[in-house]
């Protein structure tokens, strides 16, 4: 009985001996043909040579692939220049034909004036479509600051046929026009002419 245990004591031993240990380092005694063997790879990691694969455009941003031109926009030859050109009107202007003002002259159709010691106003219209008209006051009367104080206007039609028109005032803070440059039938157009 006690070399029934013995052998069966010695067949454990032996076979504890004989299996092989899997702690990755070169051992050919334990191997049969004395080569070394590779554990296998369950759980490993398992190297795979070329996963990423390259796609030249993967981004299309709903217009198709972007394609890349050295200079795809060129403002100057795109963008429409124009310029302010006066179209003549189709009439010629009567107040500027040649001899009109030789053969005619100049013809005072309306006039009105009105003097007063503290005011005065006045205003008049020539045929060819002069105008003025102008209203004062005197302020401060006997004392060091009298002065006029008046306000008015003048307006006639310009060899391009707008009515020029100037509003003043003029008194103790000096004289301060406004101008209007206003249409008529004789006035050209201002219109924007395509340059390229």
């Amino acid at each position: 009985m006690v070399s029934l245990r013995l052998v069966f004591a010695a067949s454990v031993v032996s076979s504890v001996i004989a299996a092989p240990s899997n702690d990755g380092r070169w051992s050919p005694e334990q191997y049969d043909d004395g080569k070394y063997r590779r554990p296998r790879d369950e759980g490993r990691y398992i190297h795979i040579p070329n996963p990423y694969i390259h796609i030249d455009n993967p981004y299309d941003g709903g217009y198709g692939p972007y394609s890349h031109l050295y200079d795809p926009y060129n403002g100057a030859e795109s963008r429409d220049q124009y310029r302010l050109v006066m179209v003549p009107p189709n009439d010629d202007n009567p107040y500027y034909k040649e001899g009109y003002y030789r053969n005619n002259g100049i013809k005072i159709i309306k006039q009105r004036h009105n003097y007063e010691e503290d005011k005065y106003d006045f205003d008049f219209e020539t045929e060819n479509k002069i105008r003025a008209e102008e209203r004062a006051v005197l302020k401060n009367p006997n004392t060091a600051d009298e002065g006029i104080a008046s306000s008015g206007f003048y307006e006639y039609i310009g060899p391009d046929g707008f009515m020029y028109r100037v509003d003043y005032t003029a008194d103790e803070n000096g004289f301060r026009p406004k101008l209007k440059r206003l249409e008529t039938p004789y006035s050209g157009k201002w219109v924007l002419e395509k340059v390229n």
